[in-house]
């Protein structure tokens, strides 16, 4: 008798549980998670920038502009080592680096 006691009081609890989770849920605007998420994940890059742009530039039937568009593509390269982290590149970082602890030998 104890043991059903318990169990029913258990599934009462996480079924209330279930539907305060799912009521909080539906209140919530995903628009900000969406931002910042996107934010993470694919950070602004001002070299992407300077590449479109550039190539816009040397893409351009103007002769005048060709100098320009080609320093903006050869800038990009340069700046890509100042672009922001992205979540892809830390998690291939951390799997390096636990790598090559797992390879040292003590």
């Amino acid at each position: 008798m104890q043991h059903r006691r318990i169990i029913r009081s258990t599934t009462d609890s996480l079924s209330r549980l279930a539907e305060a989770k799912t009521e909080v849920a539906a209140g919530l605007r995903t628009e900000p998670v969406a931002k910042h998420v996107k934010n993470l994940t694919k950070p602004n890059s001002v070299s992407k920038t300077m590449r479109n742009v550039g190539v816009a530039l040397i893409a351009s039937p103007d002769i005048i502009t060709d100098p320009v568009g080609a320093a903006l593509v050869a800038g990009s390269y340069v700046m890509k080592s100042r672009d922001p982290i992205k979540l892809d590149d830390l998690a291939v970082e951390t799997r390096k680096i636990l790598r090559d602890i797992q390879s040292l030998r003590l």
